[in-house]
């Protein structure tokens, strides 16, 4: 393991205590700070389902070429691209930091919505161990929670989830948008294959709990493959209930990533590419509650 105290001045502003490398982490940079809150507030005229975020980490080895949070890597002096994917900031206090929120006579108990900006369960979480505390947190004091990701590391707090859902409300989402197995690893290089994400749908419906299944951002040019998408179940059992999202890319994402998948093939038309040009980077940070410290 290596250890840099040298940092970009984006990171001092939020925090930072130490920069780490290590072996089983080829390529990738752990950025860990102590974070001076945990719950985002949404605002209202997002138009979102939810009020407040929590998110512990900022940036996401999962690299998926569409995700919109890349932007927000920019207010920390970093690109929208590799360093989204290897730069990954780590808010080791979140859990501590969250129960103290939560403690406050101001909250009321509203749904706390995880996996906004990037992903809960994306292969830093095998390092760090964010969720335990922040489920642990959420279900101690009454407050409901949502998670959606694509991480299948969600299986080993299962036991946990399992148990937060008999004392509060918990909502649990598997983001699956692509299910051929050589785009994907084009279009979300970092991720558990499609095939194992099926796994742990049926692994969370087995568990006793309800899994949503998110297939997002549609992609005209695989729409087919995406709809074609769903886990195995017995015939006696309901399958999943699935959402899909047309989600245009924004222009940071675009400028960055639409080149990549034309060169593997991918055709993205036009004007999808193009919807998001016009909405300000800061507006979608805002809306998925992640412009916090």
């Amino acid at each position: 393991m290596s250890v840099d105290d040298g940092a970009l001045p984006g990171l001092q502003r939020i925090g930072l205590v130490r920069s780490v490398r290590t072996p089983q982490f080829e390529g990738i940079t752990f950025h860990e700070i102590l974070c001076k809150s945990a719950l985002n507030k949404v605002p209202a005229a997002s138009m979102l389902p939810f009020r407040y975020t929590v998110n512990g980490y900022r940036g996401c080895s999962h690299a998926c070429r569409y995700c919109f949070a890349r932007p927000t890597h920019e207010y920390l002096d970093m690109d929208c691209g590799t360093d989204f994917d290897t730069q990954v900031v780590v808010k080791t206090n979140v859990a501590d930091v969250l129960r103290r929120e939560l403690r406050r006579p101001s909250w009321h108990g509203e749904t706390v919505a995880l996996g906004t900006n990037t992903d809960p369960y994306q292969r830093a979480e095998g390092r760090y161990a964010l969720m335990p505390g922040i489920i642990g947190a959420l279900a101690d004091s009454g407050t409901p929670f949502s998670i959606l990701t694509k991480g299948t590391l969600l299986r080993r707090d299962l036991p946990l989830i399992t148990e937060a859902a008999r004392r509060v409300d918990v909502s649990v989402a598997v983001s699956l948008a692509v299910g051929d197995a050589e785009l994907h690893k084009d279009v979300e290089p970092g991720t558990p294959s499609p095939q194992a994400r099926l796994g742990l749908i049926s692994a969370i419906r087995d568990a006793g709990l309800d899994c949503h299944v998110m297939v997002a951002p549609v992609q005209l040019a695989v729409l087919p493959d995406q709809l074609r998408m769903r886990p195995r179940q017995p015939r006696h059992e309901p399958a999943p209930r699935r959402a899909t999202q047309m989600q245009p890319e924004h222009r940071h994402p675009r400028r960055a990533r639409l080149g990549d998948l034309a060169k593997q093939g991918v055709e993205v038309l036009g004007r999808v590419g193009q919807q998001g040009q016009h909405r300000r980077d800061h507006d979608v940070a805002v809306q998925a509650g992640v412009t916090d410290g």
